[in-house]
């Protein structure tokens, strides 16, 4: 029977909401309207009358407030998640069956009688630094899932609703239910993340510094300008490999379609902000994450590809729409999460 595991560095985690279903809306349609990057079920709730059985709060609205205190969930923006007491005043949070704490499996946990057995199950925690989700169709006892989760090496975890109401869309990987739940939870990553990018070294290639203040509109190639590299914290300093810039124009040249540099240069800080691997290409100014209009990111990577055919670096995202390439002195290809 199908399960579905996610991991996102908190690093990456852009945002994390609470979505109320009004009007009720299928997954696939809600991760349309939305743009959400992983969805899954939320907790218990009232089939009939909608009423929310557990602990929930919605960006600062409380939605249900039951007369008991437990651990569960709660968060403002997304990446400072983390199990707490519920209910709290942090303006999201969600409670249903804890049932990892501080990275040790509750001996006992509480759930009511249509909670148990063997049924699909979801659940939603963390693992070190990661925010991690899980989605099962097969049947599985709440003492069986905390078991296995706590296996996993999750550290924080709470059972959300299961059987019918189990349903989840990670990144593309499914698990589909007939039933259109009260709410959900969504999960929204930084576009720069680049999960999959190969350690990289000092590259042995020319790098220019510029200010984007006084060059921003400097013209480094027909069509690009030293802003289009400028980090997205807005620092003043922008450091661009002319190798770079030769690639990125004939990319624009074979195409014939504008290029839309989604990220080149980060500092430091940015690139630990939005989990970039080690020593990313990124922090020297020679890469680029693009996206070329209307072009596929294979179809572009295979054209970078064969501008460097023994040197230089290519990842294809096709899930964030982008297509990185950078300018190492070795090959490196691969595919992003």
């Amino acid at each position: 029977m199908p399960e579905r595991w996610a991991s996102v560095p908190l690093a990456a985690v852009r945002r994390v909401q609470i979505y109320i279903n009004s009007p009720r809306r299928t997954l696939a349609q809600i991760k349309r309207a939305t743009g959400a990057d992983y969805l899954i079920n939320g907790t218990l709730y009232n089939m009939t009358t909608g009423a929310v059985n557990c602990h929930l709060k919605a960006d600062g609205r409380v939605i249900a407030r039951p007369s008991y205190t437990v651990y569960g969930l709660g968060w403002d923006a997304g990446r400072d998640i983390r199990m707490e007491v519920l209910p709290n005043d942090r303006r999201n949070y969600i409670a249903c069956t804890p049932l990892i704490l501080e990275g040790k499996p509750l001996a006992k946990l509480t759930y009511a009688s249509g909670q148990g057995g063997s049924r699909a199950r979801s659940a939603i925690g963390i693992m070190g630094e990661k925010l991690v989700m899980y989605c099962t169709t097969s049947g599985r006892t709440p003492e069986k899932l905390r078991d296995e989760l706590a296996k996993a090496g999750w550290t924080q975890a709470v059972m959300l609703d299961g059987g019918g109401s189990a349903q989840c869309d990670f990144a593309g990987q499914k698990i589909t239910s007939s039933r259109k739940v009260q709410h959900l939870i969504l999960v929204y990553t930084e576009k720069e993340y680049e999960a999959g990018e190969p350690k990289g070294a000092k590259p042995m290639v020319e790098i220019n510094a510029y200010s984007r203040a006084k060059d921003g509109a400097k013209k480094l190639s027909t069509n690009f300008t030293v802003k289009e590299f400028a980090c997205s914290d807005g620092s003043d300093a922008v450091l661009v490999a002319p190798r770079l810039v030769m690639v990125l124009q004939s990319i624009r040249s074979r195409f014939g379609q504008p290029v839309t540099i989604n990220s080149a240069y980060r500092t430091p800080q940015k690139n630990a902000a939005v989990g970039g691997a080690a020593q990313s290409q990124h922090c020297y100014g020679t890469a680029a994450d693009i996206v070329v209009k209307g072009v596929a990111p294979a179809k572009v990577a295979a054209c970078a590809r064969e501008l460097m055919p023994d040197w230089g670096g290519v990842g294809i995202y096709a899930r964030q729409g982008f297509t990185h390439v950078d300018v190492r002195e070795t090959r490196a290809d691969w595919t992003g999460a």
